[in-house]
């Protein structure tokens, strides 16, 4: 079968609404639920914020991460409420091997994605994981996705910022999102994470019928994705990635090293604003930000803290190298 029809083919039985077999292909389909158990202490909005290691409550950051989309963080419901797939072999009932694989940034679906976790779980029998990012895929709400509503926010940031580019109402949302607040990146990154160690505590608690609770779990990151995916393999939280591989593709350079000024992905403005803030952060050690000064200090926030040594290339080449070195062997970049 040739690539497009391949994807065409997978793309039209994607039904999230039900699991589907394909012996024609020798694989099925699986949609599950999740759950976000973390996104009450980390997203801005919660009235909960609470880092439960440290016993500490910090204010509900509801003002500082006000936009033209006019929708707090935390009562995006899609994005604590939601499904990940798994593409998984036919004649293996519990795989004894797993793949997560993680997308790009601004992404909505899933559809280039699948002939990607076809050839990976055919190919090395494992079943392929596609778990979203969060505010991404199923976890934004549709109208983000809305041509009408998206075109309006766009003009508007044209109308304010005359010298902006590559403004468009595909990247609007996320243009805006982080334009308004730059830290999201952060915590919903750290959301993701720890939806991730939750996900394979649960696998290995044996509550993923189709999954071996010994299954390996390797990671397999695409442009952010992949930044996530280092992060991830660095910090090993819980140790649950010490014999893990992971590859990474078109991806995996710090913060200030990032170009994603597209029209696809974030205007001029919105990532010349990530870019500054984050390096004026590293530069003052977070001193105009309590919370992510908190969860970035490396002494109480291990796993955390590899954010902060991933956002610029010359401020911490040595830490990052030295971790490289440590899991090089396991990695493909």
């Amino acid at each position: 079968m040739e690539y497009y029809e391949l994807y065409k083919k997978l793309k039209t039985v994607f039904d999230t609404q039900r699991d589907t077999e394909l012996p024609e292909l020798g694989i099925r389909i699986l949609h599950n639920s999740f759950f976000s158990e973390g996104a009450k202490y980390y997203l801005p909005g919660s009235p909960h914020l609470f880092c439960q290691e440290h016993n500490l409550s910090f204010p509900s950051q509801l003002n500082d991460a006000q936009d033209d989309l006019h929708w707090a963080d935390y009562d995006v419901d899609c994005n604590i409420h939601f499904q990940y797939h798994i593409i998984q072999p036919l004649g293996t009932p519990k795989a004894e091997g797993v793949i997560i694989v993680f997308h790009g940034l601004n992404e909505k679906k899933w559809d280039k994605y699948l002939p990607w976790a076809y050839g990976l779980a055919t190919q090395t029998g494992k079943a392929v994981m596609l778990f979203p990012i969060a505010f991404h895929m199923s976890r934004a709400p549709e109208r983000w996705s809305s041509r009408q509503e998206m075109y309006i926010i766009a003009q508007k940031r044209m109308n304010e910022f005359p010298d902006n580019s590559e403004t468009s109402y595909v990247n609007a949302a996320t243009s805006t999102r982080l334009d308004a607040f730059p830290q999201r990146l952060f915590w919903s990154g750290l959301q993701t994470y720890n939806d991730i160690v939750q996900l394979i505590t649960d696998l290995k608690a044996g509550l993923l019928p189709t999954i071996a609770p010994t299954a390996t779990v390797d990671l397999f990151g695409y442009s952010i994705g992949s930044f996530l995916s280092v992060i991830l393999m660095m910090a090993n939280p819980k140790d649950y990635f010490t014999n893990s591989k992971l590859f990474c593709f078109c991806g995996g350079m710090t913060i200030d090293r990032m170009f994603p000024i597209s029209k696809y992905i974030m205007d001029g403005r919105a990532a010349i604003t990530m870019q500054k803030t984050f390096a004026e952060l590293l530069s003052t050690n977070f001193k105009n930000d309590d919370r992510l000064r908190h969860y970035q200090d490396s002494n109480l926030h291990f796993g955390e803290g590899w954010f902060k040594r991933c956002c610029a290339t010359t401020i911490t080449r040595k830490n990052v190298n030295s971790a490289f070195c440590s899991w090089r062997s396991k990695s493909k970049l």
